[in-house]
């Protein structure tokens, strides 16, 4: 059983710590909130849940920093803003990287022996890195990316709540990019994404 910390610098350090239970806390408490905030500014569902998991995988991915946050609301609501003013910078050249990644899954229909082999690469280091996720994590990602199935569904089947479900996933996909942050096949990467994409 874990003693819960009485303040949020405790969970911060124990967060840099690698402690999962302390990062589950902070996640439960901020989710909703960071989730609704990102809603009101996008007005978008899909998009407001992609920028929450964003924020909690780069809180996450840079959790060593964690202990000099004096304010962790303040910090993470500005992460979300960042990320969604990042998204609609992008949304303006929208079409000319629609253009691009087309011409990436075009030159990509008939890939070569090299092309092949990158592909494998990339597919056996991302099967690596999910074998070696936690066993709660890499459940929960497995039968999210791999079998479809919704938070819901997935916290049924592992007894869990749906926000712990989407603690896990969100710390396997830090996880995956961390893995996958200097792979040589960036298009081939997107392939792959989307080829288990529910």
């Amino acid at each position: 059983m874990h003693k819960v910390p009485h303040s949020e610098n405790d969970l911060l350090k124990l967060i840099a710590q690698g402690d999962q239970h302390a990062y589950q806390i902070i996640f439960e408490k901020y989710w909703d909130p960071i989730y609704h905030t990102s809603f009101l500014l996008t007005r978008s569902a899909a998009v407001a849940e992609d920028i929450t998991q964003d924020v909690f995988a780069m809180l996450w991915e840079k959790r060593s920093t964690l202990p000099a946050i004096e304010r962790l609301e303040g910090f993470l609501f500005i992460s979300a803003r960042n990320i969604i003013y990042s998204r609609m910078r992008k949304l303006a050249s929208d079409k000319a990287y629609r253009q691009y990644i087309q011409h990436c899954f075009q030159e990509q229909q008939d890939p070569g022996v090299h092309e092949q082999t990158e592909y494998r690469e990339l597919e056996q280091t991302i099967l690596r890195t999910i074998h070696n996720l936690s066993p709660q994590q890499q459940k929960a990602f497995r039968l999210s990316r791999f079998q479809g199935l919704q938070h819901k569904e997935i916290a049924q089947n592992m007894g869990v709540s749906p926000i712990t479900i989407k603690s896990y996933i969100v710390q396997a996909i830090a996880t995956l990019r961390r893995a996958l942050a200097n792979h040589p096949a960036r298009s081939l990467l997107i392939l792959w994404a989307l080829s288990f994409l529910p």
